[in-house]
């Protein structure tokens, strides 16, 4: 799609504020992102912030203590992660937490002198105090954190109009950015979050006169990730649960946006409901997601049951109360390369079985092809390592994308390069059965030069459980497996 990027960032706009009010003023509640949700702490955290100076971004860091201004420059804890969320503006987030529970108007005002702050100081992509202000993603998360401030603040008593003025002139900035291709990130959930945040700005301000262009750009994007993003059966591609589990929930949000202003688009709704279908097989029996690829344990099946379309995992969800039974424990995804097999919980100890076995693309990808995860009871015998921060440079990080950190098998006692294009597609599953009694499946892979590793596990309902690993290469080589044993 053609679109006339502004490369001017200096343009300003008198914009009538009725005018921009007037889809905030035709319902009696919005739907838009928090990218923070009220809280027991919020008020403290805001008040903290307010008092001494003291600002919470997230539990990963001690709270940052500054001098009552800022360059946004900062980086305390040399951590470029800590100044993505900075930069984010989540410290306005929490604020507003605290203002909608508490209607203090001092936190209302401090959020107001953080947007203003950053505004001065990084008015647009070539005039930035730090190369985290004007990226990709935090660039979105400010789109959703300013909707956030308007809605409370386009009716407060500290409203001031010269200064609602250059908030929507840096919100069209933000429109303009998150639409030019040039600062998208495809093929990636960073592109989701920017998508979500530009339909939503697009939608909630028709007065930006490109408005029905952002819409139209995010859609097609939308669609794109849909097709290239996400497997036929509904599992994403990114090679983690947690991220399957954050995207879902990217989706939702939109799906929800659409709903609440009539907004048809079937493609999303029909995604949402496989993708919380495949939660239904990967949730482990007490309801986390197992640690494969970038996730930690996240309990999925704590969703609120007030986003959930798929009835199989709303039965799952309320505990038999709502919804309709899945009429399979065990399944596979062979176009994901998934293969979970259950035995029958209600009356037998808990099996739970994952296999992995996939090259979808590089991202958030691992040395972890043919791996499993294996649960009896609440035992967690055979684990994966799950996520170990985003620091490449970290031996411990690159250890953990190794193979040695995955049960599975190693050649010569190497690794393979997971960051390898041409490895895309490689894993395959074989074949596969679920009978009453037992379920199989055999995959493989030639990700090493010159050898084909093919695994097959059975998996019986009464407890057993066979793994047989064959290797086939024209040369020698010594071959490894690898298991890591859970901490129980």
């Amino acid at each position: 799609m053609a679109y006339p990027f502004i490369n001017n960032y200096d343009t300003f706009i008198d914009y009538d504020i009725n005018e921009a009010n007037e889809v905030w003023e035709s319902k009696d509640s919005h739907v838009f992102v928090k990218r923070t949700t009220p809280g027991s702490n919020s008020v403290k955290w805001a008040t903290d912030l307010v008092e001494n100076n003291s600002m919470f971004i997230m539990r990963f860091w001690e709270p940052f203590v500054f001098d009552g201004d800022l360059e946004w420059d900062e980086d305390p804890f040399g951590d470029w992660t800590w100044q993505f969320y900075f930069h984010s503006l989540r410290m306005v987030s929490h604020l507003m937490n605290a203002y909608e529970i508490s209607s203090n108007l001092t936190f209302l005002e401090k959020a107001q002198w953080f947007i203003q702050s950053w505004m001065e100081h990084n008015p647009n992509p070539n005039n930035q105090a730090s190369e985290r202000a004007w990226d990709d993603h935090s660039t979105a998360n400010r789109i959703s954190t300013f909707m956030y401030f308007w809605n409370y603040y386009r009716n407060s008593e500290i409203f001031d109009e010269e200064f609602a003025i250059e908030l929507l002139n840096m919100l069209r900035k933000h429109g303009e950015f998150t639409a030019n291709p040039d600062n998208y990130f495809w093929n990636h959930n960073h592109g989701i979050y920017q998508d979500r945040a530009l339909l939503q700005l697009a939608g909630m301000f028709p007065i930006f006169k490109d408005s029905q262009d952002w819409t139209d750009i995010a859609n097609q994007r939308l669609s794109e990730h849909i097709e290239n993003g996400v497997t036929a059966s509904g599992v994403h591609k990114e090679h983690s649960p947690a991220y399957h589990y954050l995207v879902m929930k990217l989706f939702i949000d939109v799906n929800l946006f659409n709903q609440h202003y009539d907004i048809e688009n079937q493609a999303i709704s029909d995604l949402v409901y496989n993708m919380q279908e495949y939660l239904v097989h990967i949730a482990k029996p007490d309801g986390t997601v197992p640690m494969v690829g970038d996730s930690f344990d996240d309990r999925v099946l704590s969703i609120s049951q007030d986003v959930v379309t798929n009835e199989h995992l709303l039965f799952e969800i309320t505990n038999g109360q709502q919804g309709v039974e899945i009429g399979s424990n065990s399944i596979v995804y062979d176009d994901a390369g998934v293969a979970i097999f259950k035995n029958d919980w209600e009356n037998q100890t808990p099996i739970y079985f994952a296999l992995f076995n996939a090259f979808h693309s590089t991202v958030h990808k691992h040395s972890d092809d043919l791996s499993f995860v294996l649960s009896y009871g609440e035992t967690d015998y055979f684990i994966d390592t799950g996520k170990y921060n985003f620091v490449e440079s970290d031996p411990y990080r690159a250890f953990i994308r190794s193979v040695f950190s995955h049960n599975t098998i190693s050649v010569d006692n190497q690794t393979y390069n997971f960051r390898n294009d041409d490895f895309i597609g490689n894993p395959q599953i074989e074949s596969f059965a679920i009978t009453e009694n037992y379920s199989y499946v055999r995959a493989s892979h030639t990700l090493f030069d010159d050898v084909k590793i093919t695994r097959t596990a059975f998996v019986f309902n009464n407890g057993a459980v066979f793994i047989h690993d064959r290797c086939e290469s024209s040369t020698h080589h010594s071959y490894s497996q690898i298991f890591n044993i859970g901490p129980d």
